[in-house]
């Protein structure tokens, strides 16, 4: 898209190669330096998080490992529209295996821009790759490398970290185009018995019945497909409930040792007070016995 002499594409793709702590300086020099409408459109760009910045890194440092994720969701959609579970089986370790390498890359690419990136980034990372490999629309979003948020897909669609239905490109189908029939003429048309013409018919309805149930096979496949992913998110949810649970379990035993600790330090700094109480009140009797001396020798 150009603005004026302003190719905005290319400001874009430009900006969403820098470092998130880089960018938003970057967007608005840009913008004040071509002022005008661009200026708007520009300013308008939103910082990427951090977890959307190293899918933008991966996609341009690492591109034949993002068009092996897209080509391997082309072949995993494509086995589960037509049930193929052997083939299913075989993809499936090799959609981890691949996921796990283009995590490590980017991890590796990160590490050499002096980045440290935490468990729950990586996270992040991951779920978008696997949006990328479930859903086309996330996998074209993924190779633009003009992320602004990570992607999770959920039993609806796909989401950005926020939870909202990520803005996806727009997808062009592709369009078959085939050469107009002829039409045939009344002589050039054959003849048909009447047994020939029932037989057509029938034909016609086995055919219109099996794409009926044609169309009921991919809906009920849509849906077992989103009933999985949904599955996968609430057992990916109770893995990090579980993990949650380890730690604040961990925190409350070291609690409890802390307790026991202070406990312990209490009761020792109380039979120091009783000891220092009467060995005041000893003092006291023996002064006042001293002043009594004292007050007799006077008189």
């Amino acid at each position: 898209m150009h603005c004026g002499r302003v190719d905005l594409d290319a400001v874009a793709v430009e900006l969403y190669g820098l470092a998130p702590e880089e960018f938003t300086a970057a967007r608005n020099q840009l913008a004040k330096t071509v002022g005008g409408q661009a200026a708007a459109v520009i300013r308008a760009l939103r910082r990427p998080t951090l977890a959307a910045w190293l899918a933008n890194l991966l996609v341009r440092t690492d591109p034949d490992g993002v068009d092996a994720l897209t080509e391997l969701g082309e072949e995993l959609r494509a086995a589960h529209l037509s049930a193929d579970g052997a083939r299913l089986r075989s993809l499936t370790p090799k959609r981890h295996a691949l996921v796990k390498e283009l995590v490590a890359s980017a991890r590796a690419e990160a590490s050499a821009l002096g980045r440290s990136i935490t468990p729950a980034v990586v996270e992040r990372l991951t779920e978008t790759l696997d949006a990328a490999l479930i859903d086309p629309g996330a996998a074209q979003l993924l190779r633009t490398g003009q992320l602004t948020s990570a992607l999770r897909h959920v039993g609806f669609g796909v989401v950005d970290e926020s939870g909202e239905p990520a803005k996806l490109a727009p997808m062009k189908p592709r369009t078959v185009r085939s050469a107009p029939a002829k039409k045939a003429t009344k002589a050039a048309r054959p003849q048909q018995s009447g047994a020939e013409r029932a037989l057509q018919r029938r034909r016609e309805e086995l055919q219109s019945h099996a794409d009926e149930l044609e169309q009921e096979y991919l809906q009920a496949e849509k849906e077992r497909a989103e009933a999985e992913s949904v599955l996968d998110a609430h057992q990916h949810h109770a893995g990090d409930l579980q993990a949650t649970i380890g730690r604040l379990t961990e925190e409350l035993d070291q609690a409890r040792q802390q307790l026991k600790g202070t406990q312990r330090e209490t009761a020792r700094l109380e039979r120091a007070l009783d000891r220092a109480t009467r060995t005041a009140a000893l003092a006291r009797r023996r002064r006042d016995a001293q002043l009594e001396r004292i007050a007799t020798f006077d008189a």
